[in-house]
């Protein structure tokens, strides 16, 4: 009826097309009246609905807007992939997180403060190494992986006035020349951070937790995997999607099988009875992960009082007393270190352990990633270099 009424005036009515998830925009988000604004290019979810747990990032995205709105900017959001979006404004600070910089350098005022908010590594860092894992366990195995923790390529580092990192020197590294445009910054926890003083150490000693979302290869799961293969008085629980990483296990499902002391539990939800569970049960979160920008699973794993068991390149920088390094690859070198780790006392494993959750709470809390963020901002309006 519409459309006839339309043409009967000389009109014709045409589709309009849902914009796609990642294009959508988000203008004024807390409906302020500001004589600045701000444009955030970070994740757009933490402002269609409510902000999750998932992944520290959510809390995180909408933590830096909340700061944009004490220091009076009027607030924009769109996501870190958005390709289409031209400012609209005259954006007097822009906070990137991938590649928009680069895109939208040319349509900002002179005087607006460009700032690139790095949560990964390099991309060709982390592209590189995935590939020469991905042709490591082709060598080893002879079965081809296709790499699924590849990053999109991103350049927003050398047109940034500031850079505000997630991880420690480890990631900053692999920015080689731009390093010095560098601030680090906390990382958040998502778990409520908490000691378990009941815990028996003697009994959790020898369990060890692996938990990730996927990229198993990228994560070095192979690696630990031929470690506790040959290792059976040790546990080992592998908490990830399944599913992401399916041709990984069908290559492993004879070994996997061959090894009870090694777990596959699936997703596992940090805020959920059966982490909690897994948490009572072992001792350690280990990994031997080839590149991280926060460690944010350890972390989380961390604040509950488990002991990290790491590589230098999860990216966190553990105080005395809270952890052990390991290699990435050496599995006699590996094997050693745990051999070592669960000989020690269980009083001394408690205080560590209970150190490992004063890190995390002194550290990083929301609470403080939002102090220094605030900080971070504060000094860069101010027209002070990293």
């Amino acid at each position: 009826i519409i459309s006839r009424r339309a043409g009967h005036y000389g009109y014709s009515l045409q589709g309009c097309q849902q914009p796609a998830y990642n294009e959508l925009v988000f203008e004024n988000v807390f409906s302020t009246s500001f004589t600045k604004y701000a444009l955030l290019s970070y994740i757009i979810e933490p402002f269609k609905s409510k902000v999750s747990s998932y992944h520290s990032n959510h809390q995180e995205c909408y933590a830096i807007a909340e700061i944009l709105k004490e220091l009076e900017y009027n607030v924009d959001v769109i996501n870190w992939d958005n390709t289409s979006y031209l400012p609209n404004k005259q954006y007097a600070l822009v906070i990137d997180n991938h590649n928009n910089l680069q895109r939208l350098s040319s349509f900002l005022p002179n005087a607006a403060h460009k700032i690139f908010h790095a949560t990964n590594t390099h991309w060709l860092f982390q592209n590189t190494v995935e590939y020469q894992r991905c042709l490591a366990f082709f060598e080893n195995k002879g079965v081809m992986i296709a790499p699924n923790r590849l990053r999109p390529e991103g350049n927003s580092i050398a047109f940034a006035d500031a850079v505000s990192m997630l991880g420690n020197g480890f990631t900053a590294a692999t920015y080689g020349t731009y390093q010095n445009k560098i601030i680090h910054l906390p990382m958040s926890v998502t778990v409520q951070v908490k000691f378990d003083r009941d815990k028996n150490f003697n009994s959790s000693k020898n369990k060890f937790l692996w938990l990730n979302s996927h990229g198993a290869l990228l994560k070095g799961l192979d690696v630990l995997i031929n470690v506790f293969q040959a290792s059976p008085q040790y546990e080992l629980f592998i908490c990830c999607s399944e599913s992401e990483d399916l041709q990984f296990f069908k290559a492993l499902e004879v070994e996997l099988a061959a090894a009870p002391n090694i777990h596959l539990t699936g997703w596992v939800d940090i805020g959920g009875k059966f982490y909690t569970q897994l948490i009572s049960q072992c001792c350690w979160v280990i990994s031997t992960t080839w590149s991280e920008g926060g460690g944010g699973s350890i972390l989380n794993c961390i604040g509950n009082g488990l002991i990290p068991v790491i590589t230098k390149s999860c990216s966190i920088t553990l105080p005395s007393n809270c952890g052990f390094y390991i290699d990435n690859e050496n599995i006699d070198s590996i094997t050693n270190s745990l051999n070592e780790i669960t000989n020690i006392s269980d009083d001394i494993l408690a205080g560590m352990s209970e150190s490992s959750v004063a890190f995390i709470r002194e550290n990083h809390s929301l609470e403080n990633f939002k102090n220094k963020y605030r900080e971070f901002l504060i000094n860069i309006m101010a027209g002070h270099k990293p």
